[in-house]
């Protein structure tokens, strides 16, 4: 071979030699930053794991929301075997998912809110309009609950049964679910689903609730647990003149305040709940209401029609007066200092009518 021949070989085979070598540096930065990427995908969203929205608090707006692709709340808390760990979705702080034969699914989740996340009759209520159910009356509830004693209190349970959602008896039909209050808020438990599913895990459902009640609360944490207002502070949120002969009733921790009034043999239950964020959207709060005491739902194209003003001084509160066969509801409304509140007169139509001025005032003289 001519020496000048030889040079040019080598020089070609050094110049391959360095962009091989280039190539490899290139491969390997890419992996290096790839990797992590991919691993971390395949640990927050497991495969064929889907996303589920929790049906089960009361209307509340602007609370914290977990992405879809969190992982499940840590905590020591046992669940069955054939339970499915779901991923967290909005507020829920467990979701899981068990199938049954011929497929027949339910859904558990475990939801904390405030603990003015509304009273057990109104949740009731609406789990039972969820599964196209009338409402029932606060005495009818009292022969429905199931008290399930646990070591941080009691804890109310019902076993509700109805129409499935969009006529799929694979997936609903059924809802037993558990609502425990105590000083550090409002706790919903609820299995939904198939309903010959949802009787043969109920027992694991109840020793389920039962071990996450014995779970000390500093152990438990939660992105969207909202404080309570302070209802014995020395500088309440709120302040009103409520009339003489409305009695406060029993305290409860999922009211900010409660009276009763009672005429002739009939009693009217007023209440004042509120919410951190801005409570929901109107037409959805007004349409619970309605559903409360037997009225077809609405559009938001007609709520100008149906809601009435009220001012107290500067605040401007919105009200709207809902007449049933056999009860009637008078709701009021306002967002002040990043909290929604609601007002609500409810009780025998004549009663409610005699009241209602009372109302009113009761309403102007709010303050904030």
């Amino acid at each position: 071979m001519r020496p000048g021949t030889l040079w040019l070989s080598a020089l070609t085979a050094l110049f391959c030699f360095a962009s091989c070598n280039r190539e490899n540096e290139q491969i390997k930065v890419y992996r290096v930053v790839k990797a992590p990427l991919e691993n971390s995908t395949e640990a927050a969203m497991p495969s064929g794991a889907t996303a589920s929205l929790p049906d089960n608090h009361p209307p509340v707006g602007g609370g914290a929301s977990m992405p879809a692709t969190a992982p499940q709340t840590t905590s020591n808390v046992p669940n069955p075997p054939n339970w499915q760990a779901q991923p967290l979705a909005q507020m829920r702080k467990a979701s899981f998912l068990v199938k049954g034969e011929n497929g027949a699914v339910a859904d558990i989740s475990f939801v904390t809110l405030g603990a003015a996340a509304g009273n057990v009759l109104d949740n009731v209520n609406r789990w039972l309009g969820q599964l196209k159910q009338p409402a029932v009356t606060e005495e009818k509830l009292k022969s429905m609950v199931q008290p399930l004693s646990t070591a941080r209190g009691g804890v109310t349970v019902v076993d509700l049964s109805g129409e499935p959602e969009n006529g799929d008896a694979n997936k609903d039909g059924r809802i037993v679910g558990a609502i425990a209050t105590d000083e550090t808020g409002t706790a919903f438990f609820k299995m939904r689903g198939n309903a010959a599913l949802v009787a043969a895990e109920k027992e694991n459902f109840l020793k389920w609730v039962s071990a996450w009640r014995a779970v000390p609360t500093n152990t438990e944490t939660s992105n969207t647990t909202m404080p309570a207002p302070p209802t014995n502070s020395d500088k309440p949120q709120i302040k009103w003149d409520a009339p003489d002969d409305w009695a406060p009733a029993a305290p409860s921790a999922m009211r900010y305040a409660s009276f009763t009034v009672e005429k002739d043999g009939e009693k009217a239950d007023i209440s004042v709940v509120t919410f951190s964020g801005d409570g929901g959207s109107d037409v959805d709060n007004i349409n619970r209401w309605r559903q409360q005491i037997g009225l077809p739902a609405i559009g938001a194209e007609v709520l100008t029609s149906l809601v009435a003003p009220v001012h107290a001084g500067e605040v401007h509160i919105h009200t709207v007066d809902m007449s049933g066969a056999s009860a009637r509801v008078l709701a009021a409304w306002t967002r002040q200092g990043g909290r929604a509140w609601f007002f609500k007169l409810n009780g025998p139509p004549v009663l409610v009518e005699q009241e209602k001025p009372k109302f009113v005032a009761f309403l102007q003289s709010i303050r904030f």
